[in-house]
């Protein structure tokens, strides 16, 4: 109804706009009477508007003031109607903000559908379909200095589907106060989302990864800077089997030293210590780089620890089309058997792609990680979307000391079709060039896998 009110005034002034080339403009005058008299306009609202043409006449230089005082009245009253209006973006996202910008609310989500053939060598592998995420979130702004998100995967069940389920104090320049379940800040593989990583996987060392816990961070940027540091306990269901949760602490710092308009470099570092708590057991198991198969080439077992840290070391480069990244994980632990010997594993990742459509890779700053590709021509607008192709070597070492887990090298290529900003299909190829000791000594199968994705 508002809309109408305001298009209606809005032409009114208009059509008063050229009063001056008529002999009068009676004929308005008993449009907007007339308007008012059907309800169409409120009483006040007739005669604010009215009141700017009492004592004037209808015609002469005059009408050009009369015309001007008359937009004035129109502009008011569409500014006063609108004032406690909600404002609605729908433009690549919905959001609903307030007025005043203190509210916001905004809801999303991701899907991904998969579809993988195995080569086998030794050991089963299950080609097949699957839906590898389904998620939904909402997000938002509450009285200007608090934002929150929740984020639930439907492909998990109860509790274990809530992914980030967090609340933000954002009331200090550059930094904000977290707490709820969320990522751990961690590597860069880890910390770019699922949605914009190169492949459809990430790479093998991704196993020494915290993942999501519940605590508390502080968490801190600049325009080519970021940092996060907090205190976890574990996930959302805790400690299993009446023991004494275990607790963390992690941290993470970037610097982007190069930030030009086609060439960007990041460093960075990330360092995590976790007290096992009463359980006292951890164990690194990996599948090879492909979610639809159950078979973990390499697994440590549980392991008797007390405690344990782990360390990254990042880099990554964009210039142009070409983007490289690299990362280095060293993991140490301590026994929580006497006479046990402590252990040491590792991994490393180095990867390369490049955009044959001259896109390039969009990275953050001030958060450390990659975000989405828009392709310069998108699919249904006349382009052919953005094509990139990929490859990475990955490695990651399970065997020390008593500890036979296995060590595994990956060899993968990768093809990505961005049809939108939203829509993505990839296709990547793993092989697995050796598996040395551990569950799956001597497996090398190659995998071929498909994903089609939407984000909204």
């Amino acid at each position: 109804m508002f809309r109408k009110f305001a298009c209606i005034l809005l032409g009114l002034s208009g059509l008063l706009t050229i009063v001056p080339s008529y002999a009068d403009n009676d004929a308005l005058l008993e449009l907007l009477k007339a308007l008012h008299e059907n309800g169409t306009i409120d009483t006040q609202t007739y005669q604010r508007i009215m009141s700017v043409n009492e004592d004037k006449p209808p015609a002469s230089p005059a009408a050009v003031e009369l015309t001007d005082e008359v937009k004035q009245a129109v502009n008011s009253e569409v500014a006063e109607a609108t004032q406690d209006q909600s404002r609605i973006t729908t433009k690549g996202k919905f959001m609903v903000e307030s007025p005043d910008g203190d509210f916001s609310f905004r809801v999303g989500g991701r899907i991904m559908v998969d579809a993988a053939i195995y080569s086998e060598d030794e050991l089963h592998h299950n080609d097949g379909t699957e839906v590898r995420r389904a998620r939904l979130f909402a997000e938002g702004k509450l009285w200007e200095n608090w934002g929150y998100k929740l984020q639930y995967e439907f492909t998990g069940s109860g509790s274990s589907g809530i992914q980030d389920a967090y609340l933000d104090f954002n009331g200090f320049d550059q930094l904000r106060i977290r707490t709820g379940h969320f990522k751990e800040p961690f590597s860069l593989q880890n910390m770019t989302s699922s949605k914009y990583n190169t492949f459809m996987e990430r790479g093998l060392p991704h196993v020494f990864v915290p993942g999501r816990n519940i605590g508390a961070a502080i968490l801190a940027s600049g325009s080519n800077w970021s940092a996060g540091a907090g205190a976890y306990g574990e996930g959302i269901d805790g400690a299993g089997s009446d023991n004494d949760e275990g607790f963390g602490f992690s941290g993470r710092l970037t610097y982007g030293p190069l930030l030009a308009e086609n060439t960007r470099l990041h460093l960075g570092a990330s360092a995590a210590y976790r007290n096992t708590g009463t359980n006292e057991n951890v164990r690194f198991r990996e599948r090879p780089e492909s979610h639809m198969t159950d078979t973990r080439l390499v697994d440590t077992g549980n392991i008797d620890t007390d405690d344990y840290n782990r360390f990254v070391l990042e880099s990554a480069l964009i210039s142009g089309p070409l983007s490289l990244a690299g990362e280095y994980y060293f993991v140490m632990l301590e026994r929580a058997l006497a006479g046990n010997p402590s252990l040491d594993f590792s991994g490393y990742y180095i990867e390369g792609g490049w955009f044959l459509t001259g896109e390039s890779m969009n990275y953050f700053a001030n958060q450390g990680a990659f975000g989405k590709i828009t392709p310069r021509g998108i699919v249904g607008r006349g382009g052919i979307g953005a094509w990139q192709i990929a490859a990475r070597f990955s490695n990651v070492d399970l065997t020390d000391g008593d500890i036979t887990g296995g060590e595994e090298d990956n060899f993968t290529l990768a093809l990505n079709w961005f049809a939108t900003p939203n829509i993505r299909f990839s296709a990547n190829y793993v092989s697995v060039l050796d598996v040395d000791g551990g569950p799956a000594d001597g497996d090398e199968p190659d995998i071929f896998q498909i994903r089609s994705q939407v984000e909204f």
